[in-house]
């Protein structure tokens, strides 16, 4: 059975933590597929999102070349979808368009803690295998006491790279220098298209 990572998130934008949690799910869970999910419309982020072609486009950058192992693959699904994106429709969808293959899906710990919240989470688990992944500020253990209490998640640990989309976007806005919080490719980019000024 192939195993195929699913990793959604806004991606407003992506940087080097989301870079690194792929190497490292695709490391620990040796993952045959990732597939890269920018959000189309989400339930959860009050911040207004770039246009979903800018995002997926640095997704593209980001991600191209980070492993020999796996297909690393941003896919579209969500924008074909339209509305909302809720994370239990993009499983089902992909579990059709992709026959017989075991899914994981890769969530921040950040999103662990709130992950009771989210919409239909009890079938999310059910069908999915969901791993966390600890982020800058995010206690291992705490994690791991969480996922034990909701069962059938599992806690990867992992080299955190402690940055967020947000810190990104405010130092672009006051002219910082964030060439060490996105891909070089990702940096060319946001400058090119004068993004988040």
């Amino acid at each position: 059975m192939i195993k195929t990572g699913i990793f959604g998130g806004a991606f407003n934008p992506v940087h080097n933590g989301h870079v690194n949690l792929a190497k490292e799910a695709i490391e620990q869970l040796k993952l045959r597929r990732l597939l890269i999910v920018p959000t189309f419309e989400s339930p959860h982020k009050s911040t207004k999102l770039l246009p979903f072609d800018e995002r997926a486009e640095m997704c593209r950058l980001a991600f191209s070349g980070i492993s020999d192992k796996c297909e690393v693959t941003v896919s579209d699904i969500e924008r074909e979808m339209g509305g909302v994106s809720y994370t239990i429709n993009t499983i089902r969808e992909l579990a059709r368009r992709f026959p017989g293959e075991q899914f994981y899906l890769l969530i921040g710990g950040d999103m662990l803690f709130s992950f009771k919240d989210w919409y239909k989470y009890e079938s999310i688990l059910k069908e999915s295998k969901v791993c966390a992944v600890a982020r800058g500020g995010d206690s291992f253990t705490d994690m791991l006491e969480f996922a034990a209490e909701m069962g059938r998640v599992k806690v990867l640990p992992t080299n955190v790279v402690d940055v967020s989309s947000t810190e990104v976007r405010e130092k672009t806005a006051s002219g910082g220098d964030i060439s060490e919080l996105v891909p070089q490719s990702v940096a060319e980019y946001i400058a090119e298209k004068n993004l988040y000024r």
